[in-house]
This record gives structure tokens, sequence and C-alpha cells, in this order.
């Protein structure tokens, strides 16, 4: 169906590199890439949007799906739910973003920050340099990959394709500003502009918790679901779904410090 009409399209490849490549190598098919990710994918994405107009691909679209990490920082900072005397910043966001987006942490809000690797020797040195600080700061222990100015040449890509829009957070609800919209200039890749995308409201299932622990204003055993209707083999919240999300951890270190 054509870009006026909801387009039945499949995924296809296994990253935008592929998107922009079946996109040229079959002209006759609308290709969309979902973009989704921090600051960490999505120079890879308007990267690859800029190669599809080099190469003058009209069958390839983006529907960005990005958000940026600090603004959701001090939404949670404002709503005062629990006390926060300290971050451990995400590395590989960092690697691009760099630290400056993070100063207003310390300086409006009293609250320090550690960039952090993600070895469990980067946790717990950052862990350290946080209970070590003076005055609440900013500091780097995954400085083998991060620097203070970030990288300047992905943060262009960013600035050249993406403007902040708002976006949906769990449990935080709409912040404004924390998402990447494709600039008009680009429109023409655009999937929100080019096809109907309506993927209607944000539910969350019956009872599940997630954007409490998400906001740490509860512990994952507390909800009524967990370890009960919502494990690991059968996730119900988005909390489990991941190995990463903190009611799965949970889960997997249950009974320790019980």
């Amino acid at each position: 169906m054509g870009p006026a009409g909801v387009a039945e399209l499949p995924v296809l490849g296994e990253g935008i590199d592929d998107a922009v490549d079946i996109a040229a190598r079959e002209p006759e098919r609308e290709v969309v890439f979902a973009g989704i990710g921090f600051e960490t994918t999505a120079p890879t994405t308007a990267a690859a949007l800029l190669e599809a107009r080099e190469r003058g691909l009209v069958n390839f679209s983006l529907l960005s799906l990005h958000k940026t990490m600090p603004l959701p920082l001090k939404a949670l900072l404002d709503l005062g739910e629990t006390p926060v005397s300290g971050f451990l910043l995400p590395g590989h966001v960092s690697v691009i973003t760099g630290t400056g987006c993070y100063e207003f942490l310390a300086r409006d809000y009293g609250v320090a920050g550690v960039v952090a690797g993600f070895e469990p020797h980067d946790v717990l040195e950052a862990l350290l340099m946080l209970v070590r600080q003076r005055e609440p700061a900013i500091d780097i222990e995954y400085t083998r990959a991060v620097q203070p100015e970030g990288n300047v040449v992905a943060q262009r890509l960013l600035e050249q394709v993406f403007e902040p829009s708002d976006a949906a957070w769990r449990g935080l609800g709409v912040i404004p500003g924390s998402g990447f919209a494709i600039r008009e200039e680009y429109a023409r890749f655009d999937a929100a502009r080019r096809y109907v995308v309506d993927p209607g409201p944000a539910l969350e299932p019956a009872g599940c918790r997630c954007g409490e622990v998400l906001r740490g204003v509860t512990d994952p055993a507390d909800c009524a679901l967990f370890g009960v209707r919502c494990t690991p083999e059968d996730p119900v919240g988005a909390c489990m779904v991941s190995s990463e999300g903190a009611c799965a951890a949970r889960y997997r270190f249950r009974g320790i410090n019980d």
C-alpha cells in the first residue's frame, strides 16, 4: 500500500545497513526501518538515512523511536518520590554524549554521577568513586571508552538529522524534548509522515508495577505478579522481559539479602 495508507511491511535484514541495501536491491518494495535506542544507536540510524539520500533511494524510510537519556533523570528527580544522592550513568550512551549533558545533576540538584562501564569491577569502582566525592560532581570511571566531550562527529550527525520531540516513558509519562524526531528537510524518509502509524494507547498489563519499579518506589518482589504469574520464562511486564530488567535481576538473585 502506498504512503497514504497503512503499509504491510515485513521485518527485513538484521540492521539498518541491511534495510538500506534491501531498498537499493529491490526498488519496487517499500522498506521501513524502526530506529530504536538511545544516543548510542541513533547516530548509526542518522548516518544510514543520509546514505539512503546519497544513493537516491525513494523506497526507504525510517520510523524514529529513539530517545535521549538526560531528561528522564531530571524527571525522576523532579518527582521526588525516591531520595537519590548519586547515579551510575550509562557508559555506552556517554561514549556519544560525553558528560556535559549530566552537569545539571550536580549543579541544579546536588546529585552526584559517575559514568560506569559494564564489568563487575567497573560498577564497583564507580560506586567507590561516588562514595569518595566530597562535593556532588560528574566523574568518569569508564575512561577507556568515554571522554568528557564525547564523540563530536556522532553528535553532529544527530543534530543534522534529528530534532527534539516529546516521548512517552514507562512510569514517567510523556517527557517533552526527550525523543528524536526526523527534521523537516528529511521528511521524505520519515515513516511517521509517509504512513499511517497509530500504535494506540500504551497500556500496562493489569497488576504490573513495572513503572513503579523503574522509578525505584517499589521492590519487584512487592508486585503480586512477581514470581507467580510473571517469571523470565513467562514474563508479563517489560521489567521481566529483558534479562537486564530490574524484575528479571531480582528474580535471578531472589533470596539474597531478603
